[in-house]
Parts: structure tokens; sequence; C-alpha cells
């Protein structure tokens, strides 16, 4: 029975010891004061020689105790850090100016979207699998009002198109194309597009775009003779542009990421060479297409 109530007396002091700790580390602020307070409890604490054992597991009690404030003090820094970082707002003045300039680059994939010949029925046209590319370019942002901008952004982009031929054989396709046009194009391209954005939440905002853009292929063969030209592609192309982006503020820059896809609007097919006639005559309307993903940099 004595034995019995020692050890409840004993569950009681550590209990309260614990509570004592947790109270002291959860109403004061500022960290110096938590570990101050874990200190003075822990000098208030006398090893009694003729109690070693009640003393011995007091000792465990706040050792357990210290680890338990030391994990709070650690997930409240954390939060702490988390709330200043969401809930402070980043470059309060950048959405004041009327213009900035910033940097892009991103990846993108590009193809052709082909009409053929009606009068002509000898191939069977198949793109294959787009190859991916990348661009960089220079943003120019002109602020037009509250939520509209007006943004020029001059882009270099590489990338590969690709026109495979299939022959139609004893009334089939063959499954390998008779021949292939590859064409690998460094697009010069100076889009212009508007910019509406919404209401800023905190750090964050969405927006679309819409415009329209010019391109200049450097490496199109629109004249002149090569080992094997079945058609050439022109250098010049006008493309409507339509895109969703998200806006984000960092401590030091505004960081976007968007995704854009674009439709030549002019016919690309020009003459091959008079040798390979019934492949460049077979195609009608030819026109580029891509898809953008760009990361940009403000």
């Amino acid at each position: 029975m004595l034995n019995k109530t020692v050890n409840n007396n004993r569950k009681f002091k550590a209990l309260n010891i614990t509570n004592q700790l947790l109270v002291q580390a959860l109403t004061v602020n500022s960290k110096t004061h938590i570990f101050s307070s874990v200190s003075n409890m822990i000098k208030s604490f006398k090893w009694n020689p003729l109690r070693i054992e009640e003393s011995i597991f007091d000792m465990h009690v706040i050792r357990v105790s210290l680890v338990i404030i030391s994990l709070l003090c650690l997930f409240s820094s954390v939060a702490m850090s988390q709330r200043k970082a969401f809930g402070y707002q980043n470059l309060q003045e950048h959405d004041d100016k009327r213009y900035h300039f910033g940097f892009s680059l991103g990846v993108n994939k590009m193809g052709f979207a082909i009409k053929p010949n009606t009068d002509d029925f000898e191939f069977n046209y198949t793109l294959p699998e787009p190859d991916y590319g990348f661009h960089i370019g220079i943003v120019s942002n002109l602020k037009l009002a509250r939520l509209w901008d007006l943004r020029f952004v001059p882009t270099l982009s590489f990338g590969d198109r690709y026109i495979y031929y299939h022959d139609y054989g004893e009334g089939f396709i063959k499954d390998s194309p008779d021949r292939s046009g590859v064409f690998d194009p460094t697009l010069l391209e100076f889009p212009l597009h508007l910019k509406f954005k919404s209401v800023r939440m905190t750090n964050t905002r969405v927006y679309l775009i819409g415009g329209l853009k010019y391109s200049y292929d450097l490496a199109s063969i629109e004249e002149g003779t090569g080992e094997e030209i079945l058609i050439r592609v022109a250098r010049n192309d006008f493309h409507y542009e339509m895109g969703v982006g998200f806006d984000y503020y960092f401590y030091y820059f505004k960081f976007s990421a968007e995704l854009k896809a674009s439709f030549g609007m002019a016919n690309l097919a020009r003459k091959g060479e008079d040798r390979y006639q019934r492949y460049f005559s077979s195609i009608d309307r030819l026109n580029s297409q891509s898809i953008m993903i760009s990361f940009l940099f403000e």
C-alpha cells in the first residue's frame, strides 16, 4: 500500500513538472525566454540522496519534457517562416511600374497542318511524333491599365518539323515512308500580346494572353538548290496565338509559367525541285503549328 502511494506521488510530481515546462514554453513568445524558463526549472531541481530512485525518475521526466519543448520550438519556427513567406506581399511596387523588362526560356513542339491536294490522291501524309525544341527571348512589358498589359517578346526558337510521304502501293498504304521531308527551322519571332491579369492574391495571380506574331525562318531554303528538296517552306509567316499562365512574386523578382499555342496563317508550301513535282504538287496548303511552354523572369 505504501509503495502504491509513493508511485502515485511520483507520477503526480512528474506530470506537474511536465505541465509547468509546457506552460512556460507555450505562454512566452521569445525563444530566449523559453530556454531561460527551462533552465530555471532545471536549476530548481534538487538531488535527494535519500530518495535516489525518485530523483532519477524526476530527471528522466525533465529530459523528456525538454525533447517535447524542442520539437514544439522547431515546429513553431517552421510555421512562422511559412506564414511570413506566404502572408507577406513581395514586390509591392512592381505592378505600378509603367514598363519593365525580363527574359524568358522554355521548350516547344513544332509541327505542320497539311491540307492535301484533292486532285491528287497519290500519297497519304503522316506527321511523325514531333521533336522538342527550345527558345529564349527578351520580355518587354508595358502597363496599359490596372489589369491590362501590352507585351512584346522577341524570341529565338529552334526545333524540328517533318513530313512523311507514304506511297499507295497496290491498293494499300505502305507502312514505311517512301520519302521524308525534314525541316530544322531557326525562327526569329516577334509576338505582340495583350495580357489580361486577375486581381493579385498576395504573391500570385493568373492571366490570359492573346495576340499576333511574325516569324522569320533563318534556315529555310525558300530559294536555291539542295541535295533533295521535295518541297520548300516559306521564310515568312504570321501567326495568331493564345495562352494562359500564372505569376508568382518572389522577394527579388517575378516568376511566370506560361502555356501558349501558335497557329500559322500563311501557306508555307513552295515548289521543290522539278524532279520531285509529284511531292510538292500533292500538298495544297501547309501551315505551321506549335505549342510553347515558357518560364519568364521579370
